[in-house]
């Protein structure tokens, strides 16, 4: 789209963690932020260029950091255009903004104080806008911790506009409350960061109405934690659906200290979600011994709790290898009066973010691997054969209930009607490619026997309604098994699916 027929859009540009840019960016008319030690933006005509030189320029920040501020100054430098609207939270007055509009190009100004140096021009049309005249969806799209963001939700540019005309928020056509999602980022923006908001993975996903990790959850979530400036601590796309995280800030500008630190151990909500399962996603918690233990201890552990092996860690989390039943006969066999030490055994480790399909032959013909956590350095997963298969078993087993419903459906069919009834079944524009009963899809089946006629047809001793409701739930849940997530069906789930197959296999008893 040409810059002649772009619409303006709307950002929200902070000046500092306590104000220190307010006063002169509205003075001068200038939107000002940090990152001095990265230079001209100028310098870097691609994202990737950027991104090498933020990295250059700060080497203590972790990968995700550095993405976060390589999308930040790309869009001051780049995507904000002449005419878009900014929106500047002001510290130095609580519980009001600015609201100006771009009117120059991106500088760098080297022989400005640091601190003051990447501004762009901003025509500031309504410094004093009270908190309270904006509504609560857009607030909390205010509430980001970013230094940059883009405003996009719920026609936020409009509004924007609106209240810097009026000093009034029209809100949108189908005005509601803030989502469930949306308070959540809203609390967790507001938390200090010596406590943030702590809730299961399983409750993230609800916020956001899912139930699975799937790819297009799990996009969705990262996608709106970036905006807000914030990240889960550990990742949320690993681990159980039980396992607790807790909602931390994104470093937000050098210099700036968002509580964290060095974030370590964090969801990368930067990057695009990898298209290949990693180890991360599948290992259990390991169980270890230390060195200095005495050989009956870890056999007695491991007969206690039915473990085929078992790490050697210190407590100061040094590493030393693996005793495993097998390591323990052998040690026997060399020594009258074996020591732990005799038994300990080196094991394959490798990292969380392996490619899990390149590791399934090790795993098979080592029986385990072990895992390091994502500092790369202590050793605090284990993945087992028997965790493969059960993983894979679970991952299979509602495909395999679905396809036999769908066998005795199509057998049903095949047995009880005919081709202009199945043809009846499907749209008009898809009737021509419907040959037998194999042609129709899940959906079809749900309107194949709604109909009354029909339906007397099979003979079936059973309620239609209930039928077809079950029929329906069961083709939502098919549909989303395509979304691919290593995280189970839930049992409600499992009912559903389980109930309709308890139906046909009465109805249509041959196996």
């Amino acid at each position: 789209m040409s810059n002649d027929t772009r619409q303006p859009q709307a950002w929200l540009i902070r000046a500092g963690s306590v104000g220190e840019r307010e006063r002169r960016a509205l003075d001068e008319g200038l939107a000002i932020i940090g990152w001095d030690e990265v230079g001209d933006l100028g310098r870097y005509p691609t994202w990737h260029d950027l991104k090498v030189g933020l990295r250059s320029a700060y080497p203590d920040a972790t990968s995700t950091v550095i993405g976060n501020w390589t999308g930040q100054l790309w869009k001051f430098d780049t995507t904000i255009q002449d005419g878009d609207l900014v929106v500047m939270p002001l510290k130095t007055h609580p519980g009001h903004v600015a609201i100006g509009r771009v009117s120059g190009p991106y500088e760098y100004r080297a022989d400005e104080p640091k601190g003051f140096r990447q501004v762009r021009k901003v025509d500031w049309i309504r410094p004093d806008v009270s908190w309270d005249a904006i509504r609560p969806d857009l607030r909390a799209s205010l509430g980001s911790l970013l230094t940059v963001c883009g405003l996009t939700r719920h026609d936020a540019a409009a509004r924007i506009q609106h209240l810097a005309t009026y000093g009034t928020d029209p809100g949108f056509d189908g005005d509601e409350e803030a989502t469930d999602s949306t308070k959540l980022l809203e609390e967790a923006t507001a938390r200090d960061a010596s406590n943030p908001r702590e809730l299961t993975i399983r409750s993230l996903l609800e916020h956001w109405g899912a139930e699975r990790r799937t790819a297009a959850a799990v996009s969705t979530i990262k996608a709106d934690l970036a905006s807000n400036g914030l990240t889960t601590r550990p990742a949320f796309t690993e681990g159980a659906l039980s396992d607790v995280v807790a909602l931390v800030p994104i470093d937000t500008e050098p210099g700036v200290d968002a509580g964290n630190g060095k974030i370590e151990n964090v969801e990368n909500v930067i990057e695009p979600e990898p298209m290949s399962r990693r180890l991360g996603d599948l290992p259990a918690r390991l169980e270890s011994v230390t060195s200095t233990a005495d050989l009956t201890y870890a056999k007695t552990k491991m007969l206690r709790y039915q473990f085929s092996q078992l790490a050697v860690i210190d407590e100061d989390e040094t590493y030393h290898g693996a005793v495993t039943w097998e390591s323990i006969g052998q040690a026997h066999i060399s020594s009258d009066d074996p020591t732990l030490a005799d038994a300990t055994v080196p094991a394959l480790v490798v990292d969380h973010d392996a490619l899990l399909l390149d590791q399934i032959d090790s795993i098979y013909d080592r029986g385990f691997i072990f895992v390091r956590n994502p500092d790369r350095v202590r050793v605090t997963g284990i993945l087992t054969a028997s965790d493969l298969t059960r993983q894979f078993g679970t991952l299979a087993r509602p495909f395999v209930l679905i396809e036999e419903a769908e066998n005795r459906l199509r057998r049903a069919a095949e047995d009880h009607f005919d081709l202009d009834d199945l043809k009846d079944a499907v749209p008009n524009h898809q009737k021509s490619r419907v040959h037998d009963a194999s042609d129709l899809t899940f959906g079809n089946y749900v309107q194949l026997l709604k109909d009354p006629d029909r339906w007397r047809k099979l003979g079936w001793r059973l309620d239609r309604n209930q039928v077809v409701e079950l029929l329906e739930q069961v083709r939502n849940v098919r549909n989303d098994l395509m979304h691919f997530a290593t995280d189970p069906l839930s049992e409600e789930k499992y009912a559903v699916v389980n109930g309709l197959l308890q139906l046909l296999r009465t109805a249509e008893p041959n196996p």
